[in-house]
């Protein structure tokens, strides 16, 4: 039997081309855990809370983290009971938001209502470059 071979990328329609192009750049815009590299969220999910992606915080054990702001996180399981209290965002509860493969602290759930969003610890989650 004889092995099928993929054509030169010369001979592809440019179309084409442009669409393999664009889904391998897709491929690279994931977001995982430092820790067992599970697919946490996506590049496209980052925004902005209170005018900023990043935020620097420390909480009443005096830890400090630095987390991103993501509209989506599915990669992540959220746990515990909502807490107003020690909240960052003003009027936003936090639940836990862990790893689901290896259920490492990789963050917070806020929620207010119907609104929401994670704050993930950046030194835990890992980007394609």
């Amino acid at each position: 039997m004889s092995e099928v071979k993929d054509p030169p990328a010369s001979t592809l329609d440019p179309k084409l081309r442009s669409m393999l192009d664009m889904e391998e750049a897709e491929d690279k815009n994931f977001i995982y855990c430092a820790a067992c590299s599970n697919t946490i969220t996506k590049t496209e999910h980052k925004i902005e809370v209170n005018g900023s992606h990043d935020h620097s915080f420390v909480n009443p054990h005096n830890f400090r983290f630095h987390i991103g702001c993501f509209a989506q996180a599915l990669g992540c399981d959220i746990s515990g009971d909502p807490q107003a209290a020690d909240s960052w965002f003003m009027g936003f509860v936090w639940r836990l938001a862990s790893c689901a493969q290896c259920h490492n602290h990789l963050g917070w759930y806020f929620s207010r209502g119907s609104d929401f969003f994670y704050g993930l610890i950046l030194n835990r989650i890992q980007e394609d470059k």
